[in-house]
């Protein structure tokens, strides 16, 4: 089997990440997630506004492609869910990773979260995003 260069990863990595916008929604679901996670399923668990809650947005840049090392680290985002400090809190067990490019939003990856999470009372939750593309 032939081994990709650090190059054509990185060149991969742009091309993959370095376009469109990235979107963090919460959800909060009964069923486990696996890899046939859709947009429509994460739309249909997505949890309401309530508490303030709303999908935060970022951006990557060639210049958050980082040095190759045994796959294409893209640097750290960080998303942060502030509750408004209303009386309904923000409750989830999944953070959904997704990818919008010309109106079309796909799924690029989940995590379930140990178990659920509640904020509330002007408290907050840190996501931290971490992508190592093409690892071996």
């Amino acid at each position: 089997m032939a081994v990709l260069t650090a190059v054509e990863v990185n060149e991969q990595a742009d091309l993959s990440y370095v376009r469109g916008t990235y979107y963090i929604a919460l959800t909060d679901s009964s069923t486990a997630y696996d890899s046939s996670l859709d947009y429509t399923t994460v739309q249909a668990d997505e949890i309401s506004s309530n508490g303030g809650y709303t999908r935060l947005s970022f951006t990557y840049s060639s210049a958050d492609l980082l040095a190759y090392d045994n796959g294409q680290p893209v640097a750290q985002k960080v998303a942060t869910f502030v509750h408004d400090g209303s009386s309904s809190d923000i409750v989830f067990n999944n953070v959904i990773l997704l990818r919008e490019v010309s109106g079309t939003y796909t799924v690029v990856g989940f995590q379930e979260v140990a178990e659920s999470v509640t904020i509330s009372n002007g408290e907050f939750a840190e996501i931290n995003i971490n992508i190592l593309h093409g690892a071996a």
